[in-house]
């Protein structure tokens, strides 16, 4: 209040009953059994592209992780007279080999070596794997005819 304000009197308010909080009951639904039909039957096909395309995906990602692989080996400078490692290394030569020679390959006095051949083959495989699931996806689109009469 300000002091040039007039005071006005307070009126007197008459107290009112205290009121209960409400329960909130929420009603129960009976629990229904569950029903089956046995009349209806669903089954999705798979499209042989899809299941083409699925199959370039695993073999070429077995593929690109035998590189992987490889080159965690190499640059860990693994022993290649050791049975996995030598396995290892004929199996990928194959797939790395029409990219050696590309880039120099940086060895470390400790024997480590880091490909650069076999980083450009995980990427040309992959991209490679990506377009022929690609071509595949847009040959095996079903296509609709409309005519009008």
């Amino acid at each position: 209040m300000y002091p040039n304000d007039p005071v006005r009197p307070v009126e007197p308010v008459e107290p009112v009953e205290p009121v209960e909080p409400m329960e909130y009951e929420r009603p129960v639904e009976p629990v229904r059994p569950v029903e089956y039909r046995r009349d209806v039957m669903t089954t999705q096909e798979v499209s042989p592209a899809y299941r083409l395309a699925q199959l370039i995906y695993v073999v070429f990602g077995i593929g690109i992780t035998l590189i992987i692989i490889r080159v965690i080996l190499k640059a860990l400078a693994a022993n290649p007279g050791a049975g996995f490692t030598s396995f290892l290394y004929g199996v990928t030569n194959p797939l790395v080999a029409p990219f050696q020679g590309i880039f120099a390959t940086p060895q470390a006095g400790t024997g480590s070596v880091f490909e650069f051949s076999s980083i450009i083959a995980i990427i040309v495989y992959a991209l490679i794997a990506w377009a022929l699931v690609r071509l595949i996806a847009i040959m095996g689109r079903r296509r609709t005819t409309t005519t009008a009469y």
